[in-house]
């Protein structure tokens, strides 16, 4: 069994307030847009809530129910959000998130794990990517005369989702060149980076797969690894702690860019298309990057944690660069969601290919909020949430990725 007795305190403190599933009051901008819980807006049992999974956990951990077919496809449908952990904590500090993944954990060990999760790991295992596509094809669209510095200390990492919008790399590209950046790509090194071996529960692939991940940074003299992708970015910071420590700092392409743009090295030109764009946060660029830090103690009465804990609220994610770039893009007006920064909904696209329909109900729930705003455009930087949101439906929203957005609008001067 998975180490759900490493989280008792949190398993049997739960008091069923249904703070989980909701924002809290005082921010709510009323009741059409106040829950959080994607699975449990969906479903409407408890069972599918981070309340309701504690329970299970219970349960399970003192084997009063098993595992199966059933609970493991219910647990895989969730999108592991994270919403219900930073809304619990504004109660009490408890881990629900990190009870969601033990309770995988221990079912992916059991032996259950729907049939489309075991595909991807075996995408993984076979071919370094989570679609299962030629290893050797993955920086192939890069063009003939692309020169990076085989000496650089920083390392571009594409991700998985090279494969399908190779546009978004190429992008990042510009981007640091204009900057002067140097860096290099991996090409053949570079793996999948693990995000969704973990997240599914596989710990064992998972940790095959980071620390072969950190031993090449390692070897190789990388201090700074820079990615566009919010699911690369979430796993270097709060899921690899859990298996290593790493020795690399973590950037997101717009806190380069951002940066950037402060030490004056980007500019943009004037003459952009007019764009009244609403922000998402993807989960993992946002409640969901803050570094993982273990934890080794004792918990006294009244959830006391000695030595101290650091508590993980999702108040410290990428929240702030990608408005300001946002904000510098000549053209660009910002309407916000009543959910964001912390509190954004979820794209939905986590679950995909568990419930498809589950997925299309939860990223038309986002649309359908974004358009309340008056946005036309919605802006976001994960490959994921890009696929779940770039819809054609009655609410006639463009989608942009960020990264590419901020190529695209770089003045002639800007990419010197």
């Amino acid at each position: 069994m998975a180490d759900l007795k490493a989280l008792k305190y949190t398993i049997e403190s739960c008091n069923h307030c249904g703070q989980c599933k909701w924002l809290l009051p005082a921010r709510m901008s009323g009741w059409d847009f106040a829950s959080v819980c994607p699975i449990n807006a969906y479903f409407h049992f408890d069972a599918y809530s981070g309340q309701g999974m504690l329970n299970i956990a219970g349960e399970v951990m003192q084997s009063t129910i098993s595992h199966s077919d059933d609970l493991a496809k219910m647990l895989q449908t969730c999108t592991a959000c994270g919403a219900c952990d930073i809304n619990c904590k504004n109660v009490r500090d408890m881990e629900v998130l990190d009870t969601i993944y033990e309770l995988r954990r221990s079912s992916v060990e059991a032996g259950f794990l729907p049939e489309s999760r075991r595909k991807t790991a075996e995408n993984v295992q076979k071919e370094h990517n989570i679609y299962g596509l030629p290893h050797k094809d993955r920086f192939s669209f890069l063009p003939e005369d692309f020169e990076d510095d085989p000496d650089a200390d920083t390392v571009l990492f594409a991700g998985c989702s090279v494969y399908r919008h190779p546009e978004t790399l190429l992008a990042a590209i510009r981007i640091l060149k204009a900057g002067g950046v140097k860096f290099r790509i991996l090409r053949e090194d570079e793996w999948c980076c693990g995000a969704s071996m973990w997240r599914m529960g596989d710990y064992k692939a998972a940790d095959a797969l980071v620390r072969r991940n950190n031993e090449l940074f390692a070897s190789l003299g990388i201090k700074t690894v820079i990615t566009a992708c919010a699911e690369c970015f979430g796993a270097f910071l709060s899921g690899y702690p859990r298996f290593v420590q790493p020795e690399f700092k973590t950037l997101h392409i717009t806190q380069v860019a951002a940066e950037l743009v402060k030490q004056g090295k980007l500019t943009f030109r004037e003459d952009g298309e007019p764009m009244i764009a609403t922000y998402h946060d993807p989960c993992m660029l946002g409640r969901l990057s803050e570094e993982y830090v273990p934890w080794e103690g004792e918990i006294r009465s009244y959830g006391l944690h000695v030595p101290d804990k650091q508590w993980r609220r999702g108040e410290n994610g990428v929240y702030e660069q990608p408005r300001e770039l946002l904000r510098a893009i000549p053209g660009v007006t910002i309407k916000e969601m009543p959910r964001s920064y912390e509190e954004a909904w979820c794209c939905g696209a986590n679950a995909s290919d568990v419930d498809p329909e589950f997925s299309a109900f939860t990223a038309e729930e986002r649309r359908r909020e974004a358009a309340s705003v008056g946005a036309d455009t919605i802006v976001s930087c994960c490959p994921f949430c890009r696929e779940a949101l770039d819809a054609d439906d009655e609410y006639r929203l463009d989608y942009k990725d960020l990264t590419e957005l901020i190529a695209d609008r770089l003045s002639e001067e800007g990419q010197k």
